[in-house]
C-alpha cells in the first residue's frame, strides 16, 4: 500500500484543533525560562514569528530569561568555572518585575552536571522543577513546562576526551559521561508525568530525536548540535514546532532569511536587556540595555519586519511560462484567524495563450499527506489536462496544501474550514495578475481524488451554482457527515444538480481502510439519485484500488461534455442539466463509460497531433538539441516523441517511459494523477544526424503516432 494512502486515513479521521486561539496564546505577557537552549533564543523568536505570520490578532509579548549554565537545582560539577547559577535566586525578581500571565519554563540538560544518573541529584531536580511551578501559581500565573530536548553524543564520538566512560575521574560539559542521553531521557520521561501540576507539559525531547532519527537514515552524521547539547536553528525550529503544535497551531510557515534575522535580532536586544533588568549571579555576562534604550535601538528593523510580514500575508503573485500558456502563482500562510484555513498553501493556475475571455476554471484538487501534496505542485503543467482547458478555453488550477509530515487533512479538505475561502482569494489575485477580471466569477469544474474528492463534495453544497460538474476519484464527505463524523452540510436543491461521476477502485471495495472511499460513493450516488439529481454516477475502475490509474481517460471527456452544455456562450451563465443532455451523454459517452468500467481504459483510434516549431541548433560540444512544441492528443495525451532521419528512426524521448499507476506517459504519471518533477522538456540532444530529412513525431498513450512534423536548422 502506498504509504501516502495510508497517512490518509488517519489524517481524515484525526479530531480537528478549535478555532479560536487557546491558552497560552491569549495571555498578554509570556515569559520564557531556561539554560544556555534558552538563552540562545532561536525558538523563542521562532515562536513570535510564526505567530506574526499566521495572523494571531493579538501575539502575546514574549520575554526571554533564559541564562547559560542555569539550573532549577542549584548543582554544579566540581570542574565548571563558577557555580552554576539556580533559577531560584531570581525566580521572585522576574515575575514581581515582568508580571507575566504564563511562564515557559525548560530545565534539566545541566541539572544532571553531565554524569552518570545519580537517585539525589535525580530529586533535586523533582523538587527544583516543582518549585518553579508552585511559585509561579502562587504569583497567579499559568506555567508551561518543557521536557529537556536529548543530549546527542554523536557528534562527539570522534573527539578524543569529550565522551568519558562512567569509571572517569570528572565529569563536566567538556567531559560528558557517554551515557548522558540516557540520563537526560530519564528526566525527560518524567517531565512528561505532570506529577508536578504544571498547566501544561510539551514533550521537545521525542520531536527533536525522531528528526535525528529520521535524517540519519540519509545522512548518517546528520545533527542539530555540534556539541551535543547547543542545539542550531534547525533544532530550534522542531522544538519551536512541538510548543506551537500543543498550543494549537497546526502550520509552519518559512520565513524569508531576512525576516528570520531580523527576528533573531530583536529577541537577542531585548533578551540581554530584560536579563540585566531582573538581574542574575552569573558572570562574565556582557549587560544589556536600559529597556527604553533597547526598544528604541529596535525602531528601524520593527518597521522593516512589519512591511516584510505584510509581503509575506498578502499573496504575491509570480508567473512564468508553460506549454503554450503562463502559469500564475501565489502563496498564502496559515491564518489563525476563526474560520480562517489553518494550514499555508500555495496554488497554480495555467491560462492558455490566446484566450480573450476564459470562460471556466477547472480544478485538479490533490488529496491528504505529503506526497499528495507535493504532487499537486505539477497539476496545472498537465499537458493532457492544459488540452481539455485550451479546447474550452479554462484555465487549469492545481494547489498544493501544507506537504508537511503531520499536517492535519481535514483542516483543508473540510472547505468549510478556510479552504474554500482561500481558494475564492486565490482566484480574485489570479483575475487581477492575468488580467482576466472574469476568474473571480467564473464556474468552476471540480476534480477531487480522495482528501480532494470529500473537498468536492462540500464545494459542492457551498458553491452549487458555480460548479459545471464534479469527479469524485476514490472520495467524499458524504459518508462522514452522515456519520456524524464532521457536520452535515445543508443540501439544497441546487446541489443535486451539478453532475457527478463517483469513481472508487474496485479493490476499495473490501480493503480494511479504503472501503469508506467506496462506501461513500455508493451511499452518496443512492441518497443523490433519491433526491433527484439528474446526473450522478458511480463507475468503479477495475484494476484500481485508491490510486488513479487511467481515469484521466473518462474524466477529461466527462469534463469536456459538461463544459459544452452547462455554460452559456454569451452570458458565461450555468445552464441546467436537462433531458436532452442526458440523451446525448447515453449516446455519445456513455458506451465510454462502460467501457472503462469493464476494462480500466478507453480506446482510441486517432492519432495525436504533429509537433510545432520544431527547430535543431548545433551546440559548442559539436551535438545537436532539437526543440518543438507540441500539444498533447485530447483523447489519449502523449507517451512520448520519436525522432528520425528520411524516415528512419534514431531516437525516442523518454526512451523508456514509465507507466507505474496506468499507461506510460511522457510526464510520468504520480499515484495522485499529476505529472511527476522534474517535469520533463521539449527537447533531445544527438549526435550529428548527417544529411536528410530530420523529423519528430508525437506518441499517444495508446501507441499512435502523429504525422512527421520537419525539423527546421538554425
Amino acid at each position: 500500500m502506498n504509504r501516502y494512502s495510508v497517512l490518509l486515513i488517519a489524517l481524515l479521521t484525526t479530531p480537528v484543533t478549535a478555532d479560536e486561539p487557546a491558552f497560552p496564546l491569549t495571555a498578554r505577557r509570556i515569559l520564557f525560562l531556561g539554560d544556555s537552549i534558552t538563552n540562545s533564543g532561536y525558538y523563542v523568536a521562532d515562536i513570535e514569528c510564526q505567530l506574526r505570520l499566521q495572523g494571531l490578532k493579538t501575539v502575546p509579548e514574549m520575554i526571554n530569561l533564559g541564562l547559560s549554565s542555569e539550573t532549577c537545582t542549584g548543582l554544579s560539577e566540581p570542574a565548571h568555572p563558577f557555580p552554576r547559577p539556580n533559577v531560584h535566586e531570581r525566580l521572585q525578581r522576574a515575575l514581581t518585575i515582568i508580571k507575566p500571565d504564563v511562564v515557559v519554563a525548560c530545565y534539566g540538560m545541566n541539572d544532571g552536571i553531565y554524569h552518570p544518573f545519580d537517585q539525589d541529584r535525580f530529586t533535586q531536580y523533582q523538587r527544583g522543577l516543582t518549585k518553579i511551578v508552585e511559585d509561579v501559581h502562587d504569583f497567579g500565573a499559568k506555567i508551561v513546562v518543557l521536557t529537556p530536548p536529548p543530549f546527542d553524543p554523536l557528534p562527539l564520538r570522534n573527539k578524543p576526551g569529550k565522551l568519558v566512560p562512567v569509571d572517569a575521574e570528572q565529569f563536566a560539559w567538556f567531559a560528558v559521561f557517554d551515557g548522558y542521553a540516557e540520563v537526560i531521557q530519564r528526566y525527560s520521561d518524567w517531565v512528561s508525568k505532570n506529577s508536578f501540576h504544571a498547566d501544561m507539559v510539551i514533550d521537545i525531547h521525542s520531536p527533536i530525536s525522531s528528526e535525528l532519527s529520521e535524517r540519519r537514515r540519509k545522512q548518517a552524521d546528520f545533527h542539530v548540535a555540534s556539541d551535543g547539547v547547543h542545539m542550531d536553528e534547525t533544532g530550534h525550529s522542531i522544538m519551536a514546532r512541538a510548543i506551537l503544535e500543543a498550543w494549537g497551531v497546526s502550520s509552519w510557515e518559512p520565513p524569508s532569511n531576512e525576516l528570520n534575522s531580523l527576528m533573531n535580532q530583536r529577541q537577542k536586544v531585548l533578551h540581554d536587556a530584560w536579563l540585566s533588568r531582573v538581574g542574575h549571579k552569573r558572570p562574565g555576562v556582557k549587560p544589556g540595555l536600559p529597556i527604553p534604550e533597547a526598544e528604541q535601538a529596535l525602531v528601524v528593523s520593527s518597521g522593516t519586519m512589519r512591511r516584510l510580514l505584510e509581503t509575506a500575508t498578502d499573496g504575491m503573485v509570480d508567473q512564468r511560462a508553460s506549454t503554450g500558456g503562463t502559469v500564475y502563482s501565489v502563496h498564502y500562510p496559515a491564518d489563525l484567524a476563526s474560520g480562517a484555513l489553518k494550514l499555508n498553501v500555495d496554488y497554480h493556475l495555467w491560462v492558455p495563450d490566446g484566450v480573450e475571455t476564459l470562460r471556466g476554471v477547472i480544478v485538479h484538487q490533490h488529496g491528504c499527506g505529503p506526497g499528495a501534496s507535493l504532487g499537486g505542485r505539477t497539476a496545472a503543467d498537465d499537458l493532457h489536462w492544459q488540452e481539455l482547458a485550451r479546447r474550452q478555453q479554462c484555465a487549469l488550477m492545481g494547489s498544493s496544501y501544507e506537504p508537511r509530515r503531520g499536517a492535519n487533512c481535514r483542516l483543508w479538505c473540510d472547505a468549510r474550514r478556510g479552504s474554500a475561502q482561500r481558494f475564492e482569494q486565490a482566484l480574485a489575485a489570479f483575475a487581477d495578475a492575468a488580467a482576466h477580471p472574469e476568474l473571480a466569477s467564473a464556474p468552476w469544474c471540480l476534480w477531487g481524488h480522495s482528501g480532494g474528492g470529500f473537498w468536492s463534495s462540500l464545494m459542492q453544497t457551498m458553491y452549487a451554482d458555480r460548479i459545471v460538474a464534479i469527479w469524485l476519484q476514490s472520495g467524499t464527505a458524504f459518508g462522514y457527515w452522515m456519520s456524524g463524523e464532521i457536520p452535515a452540510p445543508e443540501l439544497t436543491a441546487a446541489a443535486f444538480q451539478v453532475p457527478v461521476m463517483a469513481v472508487p477502485g474496485l479493490k476499495e471495495k473490501t480493503h480494511e481502510r479504503f472501503h469508506r472511499a467506496w462506501d461513500g460513493s455508493a451511499a452518496m450516488v443512492a441518497h443523490y439519485t433519491e433526491r433527484g439529481a439528474p446526473f450522478i454516477k458511480m463507475t468503479a475502475d477495475p484494476r484500481t484500488s485508491h490510486e488513479c490509474g487511467d481515469s484521466r481517460y473518462l474524466a477529461i471527456p466527462f469534463f469536456d461534455f459538461w463544459l459544452s452544455r452547462r455554460i452559456d456562450n454569451e452570458s458565461n451563465a450555468l445552464k441546467p442539466v436537462e433531458k436532452k443532455h442526458i440523451t446525448a451523454w447515453n449516446r455519445l459517452l456513455e458506451p465510454k463509460r462502460l467501457e472503462f468500467e469493464e476494462t480500466g481504459e478507453v480506446g482510441d483510434t486517432s492519432p495525436p497531433p504533429a509537433p510545432t516549431t520544431a527547430k535543431a541548433t548545433r551546440l559548442a560540444s559539436g551535438q545537436i538539441r532539437v526543440t518543438w512544441s507540441a500539444r498533447a492528443d485530447f483523447e489519449s495525451g502523449i507517451r512520448g516523441f520519436v525522432l528520425s532521419v528520411d524516415g528512419k528512426e534514431i531516437k525516442r524521448v523518454p526512451e523508456h517511459p514509465e507507466g507505474r499507476f496506468g499507461r506510460a506517459l511522457f510526464q510520468t504519471m504520480s499515484y495522485h494523477d499529476t505529472p511527476e518533477a522534474p517535469l520533463p522538456a521539449f527537447e533531445m540532444d544527438i549526435d550529428s544526424p548527417g544529411a536528410g530529412r530530420l523529423t519528430i513525431q508525437t506518441i499517444n498513450s495508446v501507441g499512435l503516432i502523429s504525422q512527421p512534423a520537419s525539423v527546421r536548422f538554425e
